[in-house]
Formats: C-alpha cells, sequence, structure tokens
C-alpha cells in the first residue's frame, strides 16, 4: 500500500473520532437537558397540587432516554468504524505489505435495532441507564404516595 491510502485511512479515522466525539457531545446535551426539564416539572407538579402531571414527567423522561439511547447507539457505530480504521494504521505503522482495510469507508450507519439498545441496558452502561431510572422512577413514587404541597 502506498502512502496515499495510508492519508485515505489518517482522514478516515479523524472523521469517524470527530463524529464519535459529536455523538457523545450531543447526548449529554440531551441528558442535561432532560435533567433540569423533569426537575421542573416535579416542582411545578407539586406546587401545582395535581400529581397526574407526574406521570407525564415520567414519560417526557422515557422520550428523552429513547432520544439520548439512538445518539448512543450511533456513537458506538462511529466508535467501531474508528477502531477497525485504527487496525489499518497499526497495519501501516508496523510496515505489513496488505494492510486490512475495512470493506467500505464511509459515514453511513446501520438502522439502529432493539437489540442494540437492549445492549445499551447492559451493567456496564450503568452510568447510561441508571440516571434516566432514577429520574423515571422518582415521580412515579411521588404519585403513588400522592406528594403535593398543601
Amino acid at each position: 500500500m502506498n502512502n496515499n491510502n495510508k492519508d485515505i485511512a489518517l482522514k478516515a479515522w479523524d472523521i469517524y473520532q470527530g463524529l464519535a466525539k459529536g455523538m457523545g457531545e450531543s447526548a449529554w446535551k440531551i441528558r442535561s437537558t432532560c435533567i433540569a426539564i423533569i426537575s421542573a416539572l416535579i416542582s411545578y407538579t407539586y406546587n401545582s397540587s395535581s400529581p397526574f402531571l407526574y406521570i407525564i414527567t415520567s414519560i417526557v423522561c422515557l422520550l428523552f432516554f429513547v432520544l439520548e439511547s439512538g445518539y448512543r447507539r450511533l456513537q458506538d457505530q462511529y466508535i467501531e468504524k474508528s477502531i477497525a480504521i485504527e487496525r489499518t494504521l497499526n497495519d501501516f505503522i508496523a510496515y505489513d505489505e496488505h494492510p486490512v482495510f475495512p470493506q467500505s469507508i464511509g459515514t453511513d450507519v446501520d438502522t439502529p435495532t432493539f437489540r442494540g439498545l437492549l445492549n445499551l441496558l447492559t451493567v456496564k452502561r450503568i452510568i447510561f441507564w441508571l440516571p434516566y431510572l432514577i429520574l423515571f422512577l422518582l415521580p412515579v413514587v411521588l404519585y403513588i404516595f400522592d406528594i403535593k404541597k398543601i
């Protein structure tokens, strides 16, 4: 392989790294927006003495979870693509005569699947799903115990 192929691999790796970083930053913005909105809804519901809004709050939390999980799944796919390019770059560094290129280099991603969502719910990814679980269950508990301003 020549230097031109190495330059292509480096550029693809840089693009994948940028996309993965952008997806991660967007996911954190979604999470922080969720926390702010859920906190505001809980305090409004407490002050309004309308416990039914607690259920709406849990539904809003669930929607934010689905949105962030989509971003996380896309980020995971770009990380996988980046790792494949890194293998190629390692072959170049080791002066391998036939570096292994991925089958394709592109920014296309697979359609998110339910299995991909389940992969995000493993114990290994507890930092991702535990805050959403707490934010989902807190309004439910407040609703069950009819917590409101007297």
